[in-house]
């Protein structure tokens, strides 16, 4: 029953990996694909390695499930980010650190042992580092996406709640792949050792149970959404709207904060590039949505509110230099405008004066 099963799984996920990346060619279509192939990979790794005598005549590639563990869950984040317009960016490219790691020290680890065999693998220090990485790693992931999501939804109307069910299958999925994944760690530190517990193939084929039934039920629940919720795989974002109270709203508190911390820490406005999509980026949330944010909370477009921002930088920066070491443009480059002119022209709205009428108020305010 369980081979028959495992085949299946690999087979049916596959078959979905191509389908969804033929439903509409699109990027977060691709990624979803990349999901499900990962995941059909994974099975057929470990239905091999528990079916056949892989393990034994091949030993070296025991630890590619592993590293797959832990890629899956990068992928799923990644896919979930993309769904509600976030982009993956340079910096948050961490998602695929966990598995490179356990790419290259599995490599490593592998080449200290001329010939290597299964039982260098199996149960030593380094396999158990491994699983207990993969434990931290899918609760990370897990717990990540579970903010995403209820901060997400708390911002939904009824009609956009009914968009979050397939991201929330996903993440429930995370959920039960880290109990497996808790359950082979368990396993392999408490139960394996004692090789004269009776109850050792049974505990491993319950968790060899577990794995197969939650990976086939994720195929099942995705050919089910494929046929009533076939917009969630039409490869666009999801856009869910701010409600009207805005103040009472707790996706909206929490990315005013974020704003916040970005400017008055991160000082993200001081950079010369930095335009509306790269500031939403940095927020982890939709352009749209961050032009609604400084629009309800300040009044202000993302141009009036990063120069007004600059210009306060500008002010202490001449505040500060007393002695009148920095020229104009140095002050414009230092606070984030491409030019002096532009400088000039923002200083003088915001701040009602000219850069040298600031200054000589300042030096009268010093004086009297």
């Amino acid at each position: 029953m369980a081979l028959i099963l495992f085949l299946w799984s690999f087979v049916q996920s596959t078959l979905t990996a191509i389908a969804i990346s033929f439903v509409k060619k699109s990027r977060i279509n691709y990624i979803l694909s990349a999901v499900f192939l990962t995941l059909g990979v994974n099975t057929l790794l470990q239905y091999l390695n528990r079916f056949t005598n892989l393990k034994h005549s091949m030993p070296e590639f025991m630890f590619l499930s592993d590293v797959l563990d832990f890629l899956l869950p990068g992928l799923i984040f990644w896919y979930i980010s993309e769904l509600f317009g976030n982009s993956l960016t340079k910096k948050k490219a961490w998602i695929f650190v966990p598995a490179a790691l356990a790419l290259i020290t599995s490599i490593t680890y592998i080449a200290s042992f001329q010939p290597f065999t299964f039982s260098h693998f199996i149960g030593s220090a380094f396999h158990l580092t491994l699983l207990f990485g993969i434990v931290i790693w899918k609760g990370f992931i897990f717990v990540k996406i579970h903010k995403q999501l209820k901060l997400i939804k708390a911002s939904a109307n009824n009609k956009q709640k009914e968009d979050l069910l397939w991201p929330n299958i996903l993440k429930m999925f995370i959920g039960l792949s880290l109990w497996v994944a808790l359950l082979l760690l368990s396993y392999h530190t408490m139960v394996m050792p004692l090789s004269e517990n009776p109850t050792q193939e049974i505990i491993r084929k319950m968790i060899e149970f577990n794995y197969i039934i939650f990976n086939s039920s994720i195929i099942l629940v995705t050919m089910f959404f494929v046929m009533k919720y076939p917009k969630a795989f039409s490869g666009n974002t999801i856009e869910i709207k701010l409600e009207e109270k805005q103040e009472e709203n707790s996706i909206y508190k929490y990315y005013v904060e974020r704003l916040n911390h970005l400017i008055e820490v991160d000082q993200v406005h001081l950079e010369t590039e930095l335009n509306e999509k790269g500031l939403a980026e940095k927020l982890e949330i939709q352009s749209y949505l961050l032009s609604k944010l400084l629009n309800d909370h300040l009044g202000k477009s993302f141009s009036e509110y990063i120069n007004e921002k600059r210009v306060q930088h500008a002010k202490s920066l001449i505040a500060e230099d007393t002695e009148k070491k920095m020229t104009n443009f140095a002050i414009a480059v230092d606070s984030g405008f491409r030019s002096e002119s532009v400088f000039y022209v923002n200083f003088k709205k915001h701040a009602g004066m000219t850069p040298r009428q600031y200054r000589s108020q300042l030096k009268e305010k010093m004086a009297s």
